[in-house]
């Protein structure tokens, strides 16, 4: 709460610092643990409890969004995973307000959801390519925080990750 995306260092590489294949022996030694975390939240979502975890992939196309896909929840059992990606709504989708597709993708107690993109294009995309006065758009700041609010109040707990790469390794 309270971090500015314009005061992050885009060169910053928190987290990890090691090599490539570091980080693939790293990513694969933590594997069991993943494995045995989600077992242990679908055992709880089957009695009844109502854990769920949101994984939210944000970034530009080449970004790595896909590569998270395949080689972290690859770690995972993928009939406890939804992966959804948001493109251009649909024509039905435009019939709704913008965060019924949302609220339609987000994972039961349980189980674990990925949101390739997600509801904040419906400010970014609206805002850059202007499709909403300015009024619209901003108002989507506070309706999304009290939305996440909501989601996280009932027992799913969100992972947001931006995926940002320079456009010299974007386009190597």
């Amino acid at each position: 709460p309270g971090t500015r995306v314009a005061d992050v260092d885009a060169r910053a590489t928190p987290g990890f610092d090691g090599s490539r294949s570091a980080g693939e022996r790293a990513l694969a030694a933590i594997g069991q643990d993943l494995s045995d975390l989600q077992e242990r939240l679908y055992a709880h979502g089957r009695t009844g409890g109502d854990r769920s975890v949101l994984l939210v992939l944000q970034g530009l196309d080449t970004a790595g969004k896909g590569g998270i896909v395949r080689h972290v929840l690859g770690l995972v059992d993928p009939q406890g995973v939804a992966l959804r990606s948001f493109g251009v709504p649909t024509p039905e989708e435009r019939r709704h307000h913008y965060l019924w597709r949302v609220r339609r993708a987000l994972p039961p107690s349980g189980r674990i959801g990925v949101f390739d993109r997600s509801h904040y294009e419906d400010v970014l995309v609206a805002r850059v390519d202007e499709l909403v006065p300015p009024d619209v758009w901003r108002a989507r700041y506070d309706e999304i925080n009290r939305f996440e609010e909501r989601v996280a109040a009932a027992g799913t707990t969100i992972v947001k990750v931006l995926l940002w790469v320079s456009p010299d390794e974007q386009y190597a």
